[in-house]
């Protein structure tokens, strides 16, 4: 018996925004540590382009299906910061 592959795929857009919508996300430093957050974390996400303003990140992710949309945007949100 064969183990069958999920390949079914959830792909959501995201926006997180800074605590108080602080500009905190104006140098290309802080940027590419926080891309580098996101992307170190995986847990079996998949990341699309990731944009920045001065107070927000969106980003597209591909969640698992074995994390509901709710679950997933807490782990996101506390690992990423």
């Amino acid at each position: 018996m064969t183990k069958k592959q999920d390949t079914r795929n959830n792909w959501l857009n995201m926006m997180f925004v800074c605590k108080y919508r602080y500009n905190c996300l104006r140098k290309q430093s802080v940027m590419n540590d926080c891309e580098a957050a996101f992307r170190e974390f995986a847990c079996g996400f998949k990341f699309g382009p990731i944009g920045f303003g001065e107070n927000h990140t969106h980003f597209r992710v591909d969640v698992p299906k074995k994390y509901s949309v709710e679950v997933a945007e807490i782990m996101l949100k506390s690992n990423s910061r």
